[in-house]
């Protein structure tokens, strides 16, 4: 039998909490071998996934398989691969019971969601094969699991880029990325280009005198990113600047002249979480997909979900 993955919204507040488990999943235990001849938790459940402005439904093993190939090259090692099937899975599995959709369990940009592909690639199918029903958990609940693209040598702390405190998203070490093809970027802009861009922010910055005299004390986060920044008497944060001149992370770092400032960054994405091309270079390294998740979501437990027999 089938179930929906928007059921377990209902079923989770009946059973005392959104981020709880299903009641219809039995209580998770430690990553074990599947029993011989077990029913697939991924091929019992459909979701719901919004795509433009139509709802499609679909195994969750599908939609999982079509995560993966699109968040992942189709050269990236299979313990990175699985890494992210659980990290997919949980975030999914989490979404449909946060309702952030009215009409749907998730949807496919990935600026709000996950990104997701109709092309099924043997090897992302195969990931989530072998995850099947893996999930993350944190005291009882899935966790937030994010993830980007490359975090430029240190991931970020949720808390210095969304402002909550959360215990298993902590700035962590993330060596081995620079293969990733958007690791560093360097844009230049003019003074005055500079200068109204942060005036349509600040409309009332005042930036006199010479650029290098423009810039004050910078505070940085413990994943290297720019916390605070005073520019013409005026404090932004990092996020505000990222957002504000389209950077690819907020791993900043200014070099300025009289009439020239130079942004370097480091890192794309919101660098919290499990960074992708960390990932591949952990599994190239010889860690197992249980190793890497470890070591982006602190304290995190993975767990697999079974599906109860009256399921």
């Amino acid at each position: 039998m089938k179930q929906r993955i928007g059921f377990i919204i209902l079923l989770c507040v009946l059973c005392g909490g959104i981020l709880g488990i299903p009641a219809w999943v039995e209580k998770p235990a430690e990553v074990l071998e599947l029993p011989e001849g077990p029913r697939s938790f991924d091929q019992s459940l459909q979701v719901r996934v919004l795509l433009g402005e139509q709802v499609e439904t679909m195994l969750l093993s599908h939609y999982l398989a079509g995560v993966v190939g699109a968040e992942l090259p189709e050269d990236f090692p299979m313990e990175a691969k699985k890494a992210q099937a659980v990290a997919a899975r949980t975030f999914v599995l989490r979404q449909a019971g946060e309702g952030k959709h009215s009409q749907a369990d998730v949807c496919a940009d990935s600026s709000c969601c996950q990104a997701w592909t109709g092309e099924m690639k043997p090897l992302a199918v195969q990931a989530v094969e072998e995850t099947d029903g893996l999930v993350l958990i944190y005291h009882d609940e899935l966790i937030e699991a994010t993830y980007f693209s490359c975090s430029g040598g240190k991931t970020e702390a949720a808390a210095a880029v969304w402002g909550s405190e959360i215990p298993y998203l902590q700035a962590v070490d993330s060596p081995g990325e620079e293969q990733a093809p958007r690791f560093s970027e360097v844009i230049e802009l003019s003074a005055e280009s500079f200068a109204a861009r942060l005036q349509t922010l600040r409309p009332e910055i005042e930036l006199t005198g010479a650029a290098p005299d423009w810039f004050g004390m910078i505070t940085y986060t413990e994943g290297n990113g720019i916390d605070t920044i005073d520019i013409g008497e005026q404090q932004f944060r990092g996020t505000e600047l990222r957002s504000l001149f389209g950077l690819r992370s907020t791993n900043i770092r200014f070099s300025v002249t009289e009439d020239t400032i130079t942004i370097s960054t480091q890192g794309y994405g919101h660098r919290v979480g499990l960074s992708q091309y960390g990932a591949k270079a952990m599994a190239e390294q010889g860690s197992g997909f249980e190793e890497i998740l470890s070591h982006y979501y602190r304290d995190a437990k993975i767990k697999r979900l079974f599906l109860s027999e009256e399921a």
